[in-house]
């Protein structure tokens, strides 16, 4: 299944590339992972730019077709209250032609006390296909709503059971933690909705929900690292376990010799592999052979981590089968694998670094917003 890049303003699904709201351009990364196919490489690629801003996308397997996932505000007849709809489309994006649309959630907002309207939902907001492409999945507000591709017809919906609110007194103040979503996967047959859900930085806790239910299959907690920091996680192409990246440190600071790679088994819950990458992994992708691909999530430091490559990995002996470089500020934030594993996307734009003087920690500032398509 797709994955994509995430960004706070935007989010990109995978070849063709997809991005909300803007075109981007793409160079051929110069390694290979195999050989690739006969013919000269391909250093331009067609664009497609996607509408209204989505705040998630994901492309059919057969690469026909886009969902996207998007808030739209409306006026009503009170200028102080605003219509925030949750709005599920779908797409011929080629002929950019909008074949059917969903209204998921209809939230009607006051304006607070110096005029701003504040989003009426938390966490985030994901749309996925189902492997072979029958269905469409979209996870909002603790939600999960299945549709039909043909027209998103709605199938099923159900209010997930969210793992249980933690309350801690410091100082005599008691607060409540809440557990937010942080991304989703669909399993290899359908059936299932893996879905990360992360509480502060370091507590995270994985639940594995039946898509014809809704209920619970099995839940286990997370706490190898600093979890609020993975971008995604991946099947296997069995799915028998689902990998997961947790970075061993919060980016900005160097990573610790600490497995942040973990192989979880699904049916019990079990950690059955874990390695460490030797990155600050926040992003994943494998191939139906068993191999890994990881990107650094780490920040461009003021001397050191310029250019991460992207480090390829066989699982089952957990050794570096190859890296891949970028186009001079490395290979980061992300990776993608088309759905029959035959190419992967990552992030390849070009970083310079700031500094925050306050806290005395580098920070990234992207030139470009540029990804790099490879066979594999």
């Amino acid at each position: 299944m797709a994955k994509e890049f995430k960004s706070p303003q935007f989010r990109i699904g995978v070849w063709p590339l997809i991005c909300a709201g803007m075109l981007f351009s793409l160079s051929v990364f110069s390694g290979m992972v195999c050989p690739a196919a006969d013919g000269p490489p391909q250093t331009r690629l067609v664009t497609y730019a996607l509408h209204s801003n989505p705040n998630s996308a994901d492309i059919s397997p057969e690469e026909q077709f886009v969902v996207t996932e998007s808030t739209r505000r409306e006026e009503t007849l009170d200028p102080g209250t605003k219509r925030f709809l949750e709005v599920a489309q779908i797409w011929n994006f080629k002929k950019d032609k909008l074949l059917a649309e969903f209204r998921l959630q209809q939230n009607d907002v006051k304006a607070s006390a110096t005029g701003y309207f504040p989003a009426p939902i938390r966490g985030e907001r994901i749309i996925r296909f189902s492997l072979d492409g029958s269905r469409v999945i979209v996870l909002l507000d603790k939600a999960l709503h299945v549709l039909r591709r043909e027209n998103l017809a709605e199938v099923h919906a159900y209010q997930l059971i969210a793992p249980n609110d933690v309350r801690r007194t410091v100082r005599g103040k008691t607060r409540v933690e809440k557990y937010e979503v942080r991304t989703m996967e669909i399993s290899p047959n359908g059936d299932l909705a893996a879905v990360l859900w992360v509480r502060g930085l370091i507590n995270g806790c994985i639940v594995v929900y039946d898509l014809m239910t809704g209920k619970r299959v099995n839940s286990w907690d997370i706490s190898q690292g600093w979890v609020s920091f993975t971008n995604n996680m991946a099947w296997d192409p069995d799915g028998s376990f689902l990998l997961v990246p947790v970075p061993n440190a919060m980016p900005c600071i160097s990573p610790r010799n600490e497995p942040d790679l973990f192989a979880f088994d699904v049916r019990t819950g079990a950690t059955t592999q874990k390695f460490n990458t030797g990155l600050l992994t926040g992003s994943i992708a494998i191939t139906p052979d068993n191999r890994v691909l990881a990107v650094d999530r780490n920040c461009l430091g003021a001397f050191k981590n310029h250019n991460p490559k992207l480090r390829v990995f066989d699982l089952s002996t957990e050794k570096i089968v190859q890296e891949i470089s970028g186009r001079g500020a490395g290979v980061r934030y992300s990776v993608s694998i088309s759905a029959d594993g035959s190419r992967f996307l990552a992030f390849t734009g070009k970083i310079k670094v700031g500094f925050d003087w306050l806290d005395a920690v580098p920070y990234d500032i992207r030139v470009d917003n540029v990804l790099s398509l490879e066979s594999s």
